[in-house]
């Protein structure tokens, strides 16, 4: 197997087992590191670690020049700074973080529906966007439970250790204290199993979710 194509299903399996994004994420994150490897002579990683915000701006200006549109390049952005900060920790560099840039201006419109899609890159932006791992991993758990189980944010937030596991449906309490059930998908199901794993400090069954802390 080639050094690019090593890379590249390291990147996949990060993205899809450490992760555990989405398939379409997986697909789209990895199509855009295959793009930028090839635009670079398929680098190692070294040298993908050194790259810096001019090449940021670089590859996104060639992308731009295929007719990319301003919310299609800032989630190109996104994706690249993940491929980025994944290499310097492959190489090693003492601080992983990508480099710092602004995505373009996304023209704002009527509001629409959010899609399956963009609730879950929301959410994995979210999550690599964080200071910290635990953390990223709760906010994406909340974003999941309201656009995947359509919970309230309050009826997220209450949510506490008592609950896990979660299964395939969930009782919660909303407004003048009605109970509704609410199905659980598998992606959000577990998103919150993974952030209950990371949380730094134990999950009592009275505390909530969303307030991990010692």
């Amino acid at each position: 197997m080639s050094a690019r194509a090593d890379i590249l299903e390291a990147w996949h399996a990060h993205l899809a087992q450490g992760r555990r994004r989405s398939p379409h994420t997986v697909r789209a994150y990895v199509a855009t590191a295959a793009r930028l490897m090839d635009a670079l002579g398929d680098p190692g990683w070294p040298v993908l670690a050194r790259l810096d915000s001019a090449a940021l701006r670089g590859q996104l200006a060639r992308r731009r020049a295929d007719g990319l549109t301003n919310a299609s390049a800032a989630r190109e952005l996104s994706a690249l700074k993940g491929f980025i900060a994944f290499a310097r920790q492959q190489a090693g560099m003492a601080d992983p973080a990508p480099p710092r840039m602004r995505g373009p201006r996304v023209k704002k419109g009527l509001p629409r529906p959010v899609t399956p899609d963009e609730a879950v890159h929301l959410a994995a932006t979210v999550h690599e966007d964080a200071a910290e791992e635990w953390i990223g991993a709760r906010d994406r758990a909340v974003l999941l439970l309201l656009y995947g189980a359509g919970m309230r944010i309050a009826e997220a937030l209450s949510l506490t250790g008592g609950a896990l596991p979660l299964g395939e449906v969930l009782t919660v309490t909303g407004k003048g204290g009605k109970q509704r059930a609410v199905p659980i998908l598998p992606l959000v199901r577990d998103a919150v199993a993974d952030y209950a794993a990371r949380c730094p400090w134990p999950l009592g069954k009275s505390d909530p979710l969303s307030r991990c802390r010692p």
